[in-house]
């Protein structure tokens, strides 16, 4: 992409945590209300249990960008300029600029007509317990941000309002996650599973989140040989990834939840703390609704109907 047209594939064998899936019951309840703030440094005792590490295949897509699309793969990079990164920490400027050309952005690539951000956050490797505590660390543990219920969970919060929910559902919801360096990246890269190598039914582990002002659930992975895992070698800041963590029109296919981690590169553990900001956002997709197209046909079972029969093979 860009300058690093000619580089050299440059793929990564890496340890990727994982959790292992129970014979029981596959869902995990984590609650984050309870206990000191410090003592959140760690994982919980449920996740810590259940995780383990697999030696992974990190293939390096730079050169290779445009044969990847979020329809297909769930997830694709971009050229795309943003003005004074270095502002990140200056909240107004964040809001009135980076947030809505980021949506512009996701709205040029996915054809939406409207786009609605609901978070947005600088990750960067925290030193103290504090930092860990608010989440701002790179994540180096394979999840999804939401489930299908999560989603429709986040979606029921953001958008309070019966009917107006109604009105988004009848046409295609995305949710995008927009991770943008804010510096060239070394250390802790940011990797994504290719959509298309995930089979949700036996590899997702639902776990519900409580949170002090709310709850999410999220997925955790099991792993699989099968996993095709991607990154971008020396990724900028022009250089963003765009990924989908739901899109409404894909819940026959487990949502298209695309698993993604941070991972640790050897050769530049050492280097310079990473950077980067994430956005995530609503985009609403208009779809046809003559009834007789195979989008308006594949779109007459309801969406809340297709969770609960996935949610009847997975977890409540």
């Amino acid at each position: 992409m860009g300058e690093h047209a000619e580089y050299i594939a440059r793929h990564v064998d890496a340890d990727l945590c994982f959790r292992r899936r129970l014979d029981v019951d596959n869902g995990i309840q984590v609650d984050f209300t309870k206990g000191k703030p410090e003592d959140k440094e760690d994982k919980p005792m449920e996740t810590q249990v259940l995780a383990e590490r697999h030696k992974v295949q990190v293939q390096d897509i730079r050169g290779q960008e445009p044969s990847y699309t979020l329809d297909k793969n769930g997830f694709v990079y971009r050229l795309h300029e943003m003005p004074e990164l270095a502002r990140v920490s200056d909240e107004e400027y964040v809001k009135e600029t980076i947030i809505p050309e980021t949506e512009s952005l996701v709205r040029k690539i996915t054809g939406a007509t409207r786009t609605v951000t609901f978070a947005h956050r600088v990750r960067c490797l925290a030193e103290d317990g504090a930092l860990l505590a608010s989440n701002r660390a790179p994540a180096h543990s394979v999840h999804s941000d939401f489930t299908i219920r999560g989603a429709l969970h986040n979606l029921e919060t953001v958008f309070p309002d019966t009917q107006e929910r109604k009105r988004l559902l009848a046409g295609r919801v995305l949710i995008i996650n927009v991770w943008r360096p804010l510096k060239p990246i070394q250390r802790d890269p940011l990797t994504v599973c290719d959509w298309s190598s995930v089979n949700i039914q036996a590899e997702s582990i639902p776990t519900c989140v409580t949170l002090p002002n709310g709850w999410n659930e999220i997925g955790r992975y099991a792993f699989s040989p099968s996993h095709r895992w991607c990154y971008l070698s020396a990724q900028q800041p022009n250089e963003p990834l765009i990924f989908t963590q739901f899109d409404s029109s894909k819940v026959d296919e487990g949502g298209f939840t695309v698993p993604h981690s941070a991972f640790v590169d050897p050769e530049y553990s050492d280097f310079a703390a990473r950077e980067s900001l994430e956005i995530k956002m609503f985009a609403f997709v208009l779809v046809c609704v003559c009834s007789v197209c195979s989008v308006c046909l594949r779109g007459q079972r309801s969406i809340k109907e297709t969770w609960k029969f996935q949610s009847s093979r997975l977890y409540l």
